[in-house]
């Protein structure tokens, strides 16, 4: 029976070792097709194998000074790196010494080590997985930066509805009638930092691949509806859709959007 255990030992590791393998040759053939510079903010989503999204880890990577900066679950940390294709260091990393709870401080001291053992950087369309040699350290994924300057427009159109919402940092902009007059009101942090949250996971370069879910705005069903974005100066648009019935990667967007002025008057 103990020879049997060992032996189920040795079998278990080498299959976890050999699934690490595989996940890595995987990456390294997808990753000739994506991007090669780090840029941005990035939010951590697996530690060592472990889920830890709910904790919202994130590294912020400044491609021109080298510099890093990002919150680890606890404390602010903050440090320097260096990039020359798949290979990639960090140095100097420093933080902010607040004592926060053990799972926290605990998980702090995983991400800092995890990014001073780190030698391999793999990229993918989402964002990053960090390695040290062909173990797995971390993943992370590409969020909308805070400092990017992004406004939305949505719009509807039928022979009975007319609806044009703009929505930016400072203000939102809705206008509800093609012959009344458009109402336009501050924009809150709190409402700002929740649409932008809703952002993270939307690659709104591909919206316009978008395919609406349903039809009903071809036989006057619903209004026609369309939601443009305009990030950094390029204006990124959608298909038509069935307002009130967007495809699922905006849909929660599209729904704040349309909370927000559902009642501006």
């Amino acid at each position: 029976m103990k020879y049997f255990l060992i032996l189920l030992s040795i079998v278990s590791m080498r299959t976890c070792m050999d699934q690490s393998k595989r996940q890595l040759m995987l990456d390294l053939e997808s990753n000739s097709l994506n991007m090669k510079d780090i840029n941005g903010l990035y939010k951590v989503i697996k530690l060592n194998h472990e889920d830890i999204s709910s904790f919202n880890i994130n590294i912020n990577f400044d491609k021109k000074t080298q510099k890093i900066s990002g919150f680890s679950g606890c404390n602010k940390f903050f440090g320097s790196y260096s990039q020359l294709k798949n290979k990639l260091s960090f140095s100097e990393i420093g933080s902010t010494k607040m004592l926060c709870n053990e799972e926290k401080n605990n998980l702090e001291n995983l991400l800092l080590k995890a990014l001073k053992k780190a030698n391999l950087i793999l990229f993918n369309d989402k964002g990053f997985s960090l390695y040290q040699n062909k173990k797995l350290l971390l993943i992370g994924k590409k969020e909308q930066s805070m400092a990017q300057d992004i406004s939305f427009e949505y719009s509807a159109f039928s022979r009975n509805v007319y609806n044009v919402i703009k929505l930016n940092k400072k203000s939102i902009y809705v206008q509800k009638d093609k012959k009344s007059k458009a109402f336009n009101t501050t924009c809150s942090k709190e409402q700002w930092d929740k649409v932008l949250k809703l952002c993270n996971d939307i690659d709104f370069k591909n919206i316009s691949n978008l395919k609406a879910p349903t039809q009903k705005r071809l036989y006057d069903g619903a209004a026609i509806a369309k939601l443009k974005v305009t990030l950094d100066g390029k204006i990124y648009e959608t298909s038509a859709f069935d307002h009130g019935d967007p495809h699922p990667d905006i849909a929660n967007l599209v729904k704040e959007i349309l909370s927000l002025a559902q009642n501006i008057e």
